[in-house]
């Protein structure tokens, strides 16, 4: 009798300690300061992306500082890419609309050379359009 009330006893614990399932686990990005996720992009008003950016993620529209030691003529800020594709530099975001956009993620150098290329070493501004 007391073994049954032991597992009893287990069984309602274990279900009490599973993870509650919340948005940032539904939604892809959601509670990472490098993502901009759709529902984000579609609550914030703005003519563009650069200005949607600005508001939601100014960090991501910083310079990173130089980021060679040649000295090279490269940007210090990031690069942006539309859906895996270099577009241009950072004012380039002022020509897409986010009404289009589906998601925007940042790349630190490290992880934006691995990705991009060694010409991302100021990171990379990812965009991600709907399709």
């Amino acid at each position: 009798m007391k073994k049954s009330y032991l597992i009893a006893l287990i069984m309602v614990a274990a279900c009490a300690s599973s993870p509650k399932s919340d948005r940032a686990a539904i939604t892809p990005g959601a509670g990472d300061r490098n993502v901009i996720a759709e529902e984000e992009i579609r609550a914030v008003p703005a003519n563009n992306l650069y200005d949607l950016v600005s508001k939601v993620r100014p960090n991501m529209l910083r310079s990173r500082g130089q980021s060679t030691l040649g000295g090279s003529t490269a940007s210090d800020y990031p690069l942006v890419y539309v859906d895996g594709r270099q577009y241009g530099d950072i004012s380039s975001l002022r020509s897409l609309i986010p009404s289009q956009v589906s998601m925007v993620r940042y790349y630190d150098a490290t992880m934006a050379a691995g990705k991009f290329g060694m010409t991302a070493g100021s990171g990379v501004i990812d965009v991600t359009t709907r399709q």
